[in-house]
């Protein structure tokens, strides 16, 4: 990855509601997919009422990966 990226140092949530839709927005530092991965399932489960569960991560310095999922969200 040749891209240059900031990074996230601390837990982090907003929320923005509009048209009587919640959107809710949560960061965390994750160092392994695993981490990534095991908070998305966190939010899962906090949230577990939500109708979509839209996520991303870079992982970078040497651990290269990217992904994203739109959940389905048209």
């Amino acid at each position: 990855m040749a891209d240059s990226y900031f990074t996230v140092y601390r837990e982090g949530e907003g929320e923005v509601t509009e048209k009587k839709s919640r959107f809710i927005a949560n960061v965390y530092p994750a160092d392994t997919e695993e981490e990534a991965l095991s908070f998305v399932e966190k939010i899962r489960k906090k949230h577990y009422d939500a109708r979509h569960h839209c996520f991303a991560y870079i992982i970078g310095s040497g651990g290269e990966k990217k992904r994203a999922s739109d959940d389905g969200e048209p």
